[in-house]
């Protein structure tokens, strides 16, 4: 009789730990997912920036331009 209930009672700590572990690993995985959508609506936002300065370009001086131009096709690149 005691064995059972010494069983039971181990059985229910391994379950408790095992939903703890699983409970962390599920925290991981939404951390990214979380960071990915982040990333995501940043994204959007350069891109509209970019689409904003493109229009203003021929006000930019040479040097400035210049440089506009290789950070829009940097971003262009790694997006």
């Amino acid at each position: 009789m005691y064995s059972a209930l010494v069983t039971a009672i181990s059985n229910m700590l391994a379950k408790f730990f095992e939903l703890k572990i699983t409970g962390i690993e599920n925290q991981a995985q939404s951390s990214v997912i979380e960071d990915k959508r982040d990333y995501k609506k940043a994204t959007d936002i350069a891109e509209k920036i970019i689409e904003i300065a493109q229009n203003y370009k021929s006000d930019m001086t040479f040097a400035h331009r210049l440089k506009f131009v290789h950070l829009v096709d940097s971003f262009k690149k790694y997006n």
